[in-house]
């Protein structure tokens, strides 16, 4: 048996909803003799008459009623996914999907997905949070990546682009009664990280590779003996007396439980860079293209 023409049925399911091959004609916008002909070829498919008519009207066949139902549920699925268009062009539906940092994610997105959502209430959004490393990897599976510091082009797909977003400051995070924030009342030089235990983040930190980069730069050289996940695991570490740690200068803007922050390497700092990963604009979704308006 041929497959069956989805517009016959379509079609059909107009006609059986007003009981008129007229009126079906109005409404599809098309001639009668097209409906009648529609109307024919799915009959012969069917192998039966799906109608009669009666008067004016026509009335179903017990055939015609049955393949009615099928035919219904497929003309109120178009009519669903026609609105879901609709939606999406309006982006009040369908799924973004976030990669970011755990510094990015806790200390720069919120107010963006707020003023997001608020805008597009019916957009669902998910966000998964991994160090820089981890979120190239997963690029497959996120409509946009939020890193932490530079991208070299060939590791990120042809169809990808790195978007410069903002710039943060690296600092020293210290006990409020260590030695060194009596010492040194606004910045660091570089070798005290030689000189104090250091709390490292994760290997694929973005922070760490900052940090690391300047060591090497500088002739410094640290053995990582305490290694946490996190800008919180950090401040934890530090709180609790492991070492010397260093974060994001957004990570301890409001800290307010016995930890301070001092600039590192002055007059310079450890400046980094905080990046999108982004489809390139035509092959976006309209939401992550509509998110990105937001972040620029």
């Amino acid at each position: 048996m041929d497959t069956l023409n989805p517009n016959h049925l379509l079609t059909f399911a107009v006609v059986a909803r007003l009981k008129s091959i007229t009126q079906a004609a109005e409404c599809l916008h098309i001639g009668q003799p097209a409906v009648s002909g529609q109307l024919k070829l799915l009959q012969q498919q069917v192998g039966e008459p799906l109608y009669e008519r009666k008067g004016h009207q026509i009335e179903l066949t017990p055939a015609g009623a049955g393949l009615l139902s099928y035919a219904q549920k497929m003309s109120d699925d178009l009519n669903q996914a026609i609105d879901y268009v609709r939606c999406l062009k309006k982006v009040n539906a369908g799924l973004l999907r976030l990669g970011s940092t755990t510094t990015i994610a806790s200390y720069y997105l919120p107010h963006f997905l707020v003023e997001f959502q608020t805008l597009h209430a019916g957009v669902r959004v998910t966000m998964k949070t991994a160090d820089t490393d981890e979120i190239l990897k997963q690029l497959h599976e996120l409509d946009l990546g939020f890193i932490e510091g530079p991208v070299e082009s060939e590791e990120l797909p042809g169809n990808y682009e790195v978007i410069p977003w903002q710039q943060d400051e690296i600092v020293l995070v210290l006990p409020e009664d260590h030695v060194l924030a009596s010492v040194y009342p606004e910045s660091v030089p570089l070798n005290v990280f030689a000189d104090h235990p250091v709390i490292w983040r994760e290997v694929g930190s973005g922070a760490r590779k900052v940090v690391e980069s300047a060591l090497s730069r500088a002739g410094v050289d640290v053995e990582v003996n305490i290694e946490v996940t996190g800008v919180s695991g950090v401040k934890e570490a530090v709180r609790a007396g492991l070492g010397i740690g260093f974060a994001s200068s957004q990570a301890l803007r409001n800290e307010r439980s016995g930890l301070v922050a001092r600039r590192v390497n002055p007059p310079e700092g450890l400046i980094w860079h905080l990046n999108i990963i982004a489809p390139k604009a035509i092959i976006q979704s309209r939401a992550a293209s509509a998110f990105l308006q937001l972040c620029k």
